[in-house]
């Protein structure tokens, strides 16, 4: 009698195309980003997975450009374009596939989706804000972040800053007169002790047009156009990718993801998320940010099919020992 050789049965799930979603939008610091300022590995391949599964992905985060182009690197998400909300919602940008660091000043390769700059009272305003407080701020233009340190706590907030992001500054020597007039992202006012100066900030500027952020992790409160929020910047992003909101599943932990989370069709507080977060949430995450919370979740979504998974495989002669044990 001649080898039966078994048939392969793909068992797919039957997963309703409005349930599915279509794009994964992470923040970065408290979400993706571990305690050592890097994404696990298990993170890593599932977002792969994903992306080779036909879900979109984007990065969310209050950082700049140049604080976010090495994870976009050792992401290497096999999709054309990964993309990412940069500066809290102020700008986006598309990155094609196998993007490098090398690469930021090719077009081609890292491109802006769209922008909205601060106001030029804003920012004079908010500076002169800092210099009567004794505060640095760092003011953020293009992919440069201008500085001008005074003193050594303020050199000291540029190097933590710079230890976490990797984000180089642009020392000032004379104050900020040389970048008078330029169109400015956003400005971190650098502090230990964000929610005093936030409460000063808007007491002593109860007129300053701008979206006012304390950040995260705390020791700045950041300074944004009056439209802008990271909310905001997904719904713009979302737009020029033509995905409807409700297809989005967001995460993230800090103040500046409310409107984020709550924009999206789902939002996911982390398990370390601020209390605010946690309010609007419509799932928090059971482990948190150190122990592989967004990894977890994206696999019980998968399980739950809100998102798509790679089919089982199973052999009809397993099928058949099985029925007849």
């Amino acid at each position: 009698m001649p080898k039966r050789v078994p048939i392969i049965v793909m068992v797919l799930s039957v997963v309703s195309a409005l349930s599915t979603k279509k794009l994964i939008a992470l923040d970065l610091d408290g979400t993706l980003l571990n305690a050592e300022h890097a994404v696990s590995k298990e993170s890593t391949e599932k977002l792969r997975e994903l992306c080779e599964l036909g879900v979109s992905v984007c990065i969310a985060s209050g950082r700049s450009g140049p604080a976010m182009y090495h994870i976009i690197e050792a992401l290497a998400l096999p999709a054309d374009a990964t993309y990412a909300v940069a500066y809290n919602g102020a700008c986006g940008y598309r990155f094609k596939k196998d993007f490098t660091r090398s690469k930021k000043d090719n077009p081609e390769d890292k491109s802006i989706v769209f922008e909205s700059c601060l106001d030029q009272i804003a920012v004079e305003e908010s500076l002169a804000f800092a210099e009567r407080n004794d505060l640095l701020a760092q003011v953020y233009i293009g992919d440069e972040i201008f500085v001008h340190c005074r003193d050594e706590n303020h050199y000291d907030l540029a190097k933590r800053y710079n230890k976490l992001t990797g984000a180089n500054h642009t020392h000032l020597i004379d104050g900020y007169r040389s970048i008078n007039k330029a169109a400015v992202y956003k400005i971190l006012l650098m502090t230990d002790d964000p929610d005093s100066v936030l409460l000063k900030l808007q007491e002593q500027e109860p007129n300053l047009q701008a979206t006012l952020v304390r950040g995260s992790p705390p020791f700045f409160v950041e300074v944004l156009h009056h439209d802008v929020c990271k909310g905001n910047g997904l719904k713009l992003l979302c737009q020029h990718l033509d995905i409807p909101l409700d297809s989005v599943i967001a995460f993230g932990d800090g103040d500046n993801d409310v409107e984020f989370l709550q924009f999206s069709g789902m939002g996911i507080a982390m398990k370390n998320a601020r209390p605010r977060t946690l309010a609007v949430a419509d799932r928090i995450t059971e482990f948190d940010n150190d122990n592989n919370g967004v990894f977890h979740s994206l696999s019980t979504l998968q399980k739950e099919e809100h998102l798509p998974s790679y089919p089982h495989k199973v052999s009809l002669s397993s099928l058949s020992s099985s029925s007849s044990s």
